[in-house]
């Protein structure tokens, strides 16, 4: 298991232990449910950077290169946007 995967597991773990009570859920429960969320948010985040660096990569371009780098941004965004529909995260 990779070392973001742990911090995530042990951020939503920690979640599920305070607020089970408060909630009246089960631990489990709300593992899952936060762990899936920082999970996707992670992956958005991801999608975000590589979105950014095509910006920056875009800016500085050649004229003859600006439909790449405005590809990669494309693709980018297109990722953002399947990762939230098919998570069922879309806003």
């Amino acid at each position: 298991m990779n070392e973001r995967i742990k911090v995530l597991a042990g951020q939503a773990a920690n979640y599920a232990a305070k607020m089970a009570l408060p909630l009246g859920e089960t631990g489990d429960n709300l593992f899952v449910q936060r762990f899936s969320e920082l999970v996707i948010a992670d992956c958005l985040a991801c999608c975000a950077v590589v979105a950014h660096a095509a910006n920056i990569a875009r800016d500085t371009a050649r004229d003859d290169d600006f439909d790449y780098f405005h590809g990669r941004e494309d693709a980018a965004s297109l990722c953002k946007t399947t990762i939230q529909k098919h998570f069922g995260e879309e806003k």
